[in-house]
């Protein structure tokens, strides 16, 4: 290869490499050596793009044979790794849960409680997104008995706990599943979502809990929901040499034929399967297939829709050629290039090899010119990549959003785009008709990394948009709470960024706040107050935001866990409980767990529990608090937060 040739090279390499977007992940990094990628970019206009699916299996399989995935694929829950910004121990802790059950990552929530079944006795639910939809995780309970199941941070658990705590000051160890997962519980019934395996139990008997159910998964669970009492799984496969016909479920198979995809080029590298399940017989409702990416994607669920999500990203080859067509780039090289470069598009071969014939193309013109005049052209070529990278900016990587309806046979409704690429599911939230989707637009080629917030309406079309948050950053939190947004962006200062969303053709930044550290987890304490879960010089924080004006919110207090390296609020929003009877909320730490207090706006550790190593999960009977290590159970007395009982699992 020509110097030439070497430097049209690394100038894409610097292009592609340089952007950083999501959980710090590269987002339009592309392997220079990849064969046969046919993956197109979304540089041309898509604004029509339909949704359509395969016409044969050997279209299918043919689509799924390239390499359309430019992003890293997460092995397990979604944690926001910033090179130096995470301890090394949480990246030990995520790699001994990857091969867990689903976990939406760093995602934040409401928690609510309510009285029990049979008596007035108040007790907490999991922390969800949507108040009305119910999310899956490794404790359970209806104030009567607990169910659970901390499978992820060690192998030999292989069972589900179930404890009685119908006298919360003594609760008893009563029985045992012996299925782990991450658990939904529906009146009598406890779903268990396995590695490989979904099952219901019957629990009217806590002591002797009964199967009912059992479906082999022929796909990883994304995530689920529990709404209006039916189960919703969001499945995940990943076809390989025989792919036809998809078993993300059961015996009951999608039909490669009948999969969802946009008409536009995407990078795709799996497909996702919305289904519809009866909780009590585990029968298999209603299904929807749709093509997805498995890195920087999100699954957002509304009480109306799921909502699905896949990347699409310009290759190295499309780039150059929109440049080189351009009107700059048309002017800049000779009537030759450009013939030899539109030719390209009409080749029946491979985007690779489109990408080798346009670097020969361009050798051959630098070739064609004497010394001086070439090291002039290239200079000028360059500067003129450059421009037109910053022009397209938020053209170069793009998020798809596909919404299935759930208001009777699950199926494929809208379809929309916007640039960038979403965090987790909390980058994306349904309010009154509209949604709203905060995306990073990653750093390439000099051209600095912008957050941005785009609003949506029924048929997903952007209406509203704020643009430019956080430039030379990225997203580390969202939350959206009706008219109002929240959004932290992250490089070496923590941006707390207000926003109104009152009106989605006009949404505004109300106010921002620079402080040390990072948020990766937002919760609303109340409506003026906020707390912050993040790291700040590699160990736990937390803040307490007032934002009762709305223009100058303000760090009320904070808190850094100087004992800790890392908090299981960091990957995943179940594991925070709040308890606004008595104005705490528990996080728990990598060695101990904590209670804090937040009354009159600063924060106290009313409570530290060592569960003989990090905690997994609280939760609250009347007022009696319960922290869950690895293999027993403290009882703290919330009126004294004395330690009442310790129970061994």
């Amino acid at each position: 290869m020509s110097d030439r040739t070497t430097l049209i090279a690394i100038a894409f390499a610097a292009l592609l490499v340089g952007s950083v977007v999501g959980a710090g992940l590269a987002g339009l990094a592309a392997d220079a050596n990849a064969a046969d990628s046919t993956t197109a970019g979304p540089l041309g206009d898509s604004s029509e793009a339909e949704l359509t699916t395969f016409a044969s299996e050997s279209e299918f399989e043919e689509y799924f044979r390239q390499d359309r995935s430019r992003a890293v694929t997460l092995g397990g829950p979604p944690v926001v790794r910033g090179s130096d910004d995470v301890a090394d121990d949480v990246e030990v802790e995520e790699d001994a849960a990857a091969g867990g059950a689903p976990d939406d990552a760093a995602d934040e929530a409401y928690t609510t409680w309510t009285d029990g079944a049979t008596d007035d006795r108040r007790h907490s639910e999991t922390n969800v997104q949507e108040e009305a939809l119910d999310e899956p995780d490794v404790l359970k309970t209806d104030g009567q008995s607990v169910y659970y199941a901390d499978y992820r941070y060690t192998s030999r658990w292989s069972e589900t706990s179930v404890v009685d705590v119908s006298n919360p000051a003594d609760p008893e160890p009563v029985a045992s599943i012996p299925l782990s997962g991450e658990l939904l519980l529906v009146e009598d019934t406890l779903v268990v979502l396995g590695d490989d395996a979904a099952a219901g139990y019957d629990v009217s008997d806590p002591a002797d809990p009964e199967q009912e159910w059992r479906e082999d998964l022929g796909a990883e669970i994304e995530t689920a929901r529990l709404y209006d009492g039916d189960l919703y799984l969001v499945l995940v496969d990943r076809p390989g040499s025989d792919p036809c016909p998809i078993e993300p479920y059961g015996d009951r198979a999608v039909e490669c034929t009948d999969v969802v995809r946009p008409d536009a080029p995407a990078d795709a590298d799996a497909v996702y399967t919305a289904a519809r399940v009866d909780p009590e017989t585990g029968s298999l409702e209603s299904q929807e297939s749709v093509v997805g990416s498995r890195g920087l994607s999100a699954t957002y669920v509304s009480e109306n829709a799921i909502y699905l999500s896949y990347t699409r990203t310009t290759s190295q080859y499309e780039l150059l050629q929109s440049y080189v067509t351009s009107e700059n780039g048309s002017a800049l090289v000779d009537a030759e290039t450009r013939e030899r470069a539109a030719a390209l598009e009409d080749l029946d071969i491979s985007e690779r090899a489109k990408e080798i014939e346009m670097r020969e193309i361009i050798d051959d013109w630098f070739d064609r010119m004497d010394e001086t005049e070439r090291e002039k052209l290239q200079r000028e070529f360059d500067d003129g990549l450059e421009a037109h990278v910053e022009a397209h900016h938020r053209e170069l990587t793009t998020t798809g959003i596909v919404r299935i309806g759930i208001d009777g046979d699950l199926r494929a409704e809208e379809h929309g785009e916007v640039p960038g690429t979403p965090l987790n599911q909390f980058s994306m939230d349904e309010h009154e008709d509209h949604v709203r989707i905060a995306t990073t637009i990653p750093r390439s080629h000099g051209v600095d990394s912008e957050n941005d917030v785009y609003v949506l309406d029924s048929d997903l079309e952007i209406t509203g948009e704020v643009t430019g948050l956080g430039v030379d950053e990225r997203i580390y939190s969202v939350r959206f709470e009706g008219d109002e947004g929240h959004v932290v962006t992250f490089r070496e200062i923590d941006p707390f960024y207000t926003l109104d969303l009152s009106d989605p053709t006009d949404p505004v930044v109300e106010g921002e706040l620079k402080l040390p550290g990072f948020s990766e987890y937002l919760h609303p304490l109340s409506d003026d107050l906020v707390l912050g879960v993040g790291q700040e010089d590699r160990q736990p924080k937390v803040t307490l935001f007032d934002v009762s004006d709305r223009e100058d919110p303000v760090e009320l207090d904070s808190e850094i866990l100087e004992d800790e390296r890392y908090s299981d609020v960091s990957r995943t929003h179940t594991a925070f409980l709040q308890d606004e009877a008595h104005d705490v909320f528990f996080v728990p730490g990598s060695d101990d767990s904590y209670v804090f207090g937040y009354d009159g706006g600063e924060l106290e550790e009313v409570a530290r529990v060592d569960v003989g190593g990090h905690g997994a999960r609280a939760m609250y009977v009347d007022d009696y608090l319960y922290v869950f290590g690895e293999d027993e159970v403290v009882v703290l007395d919330e009126r004294t937060w004395e330690e009442h009982r310790r129970l061994e699992l």
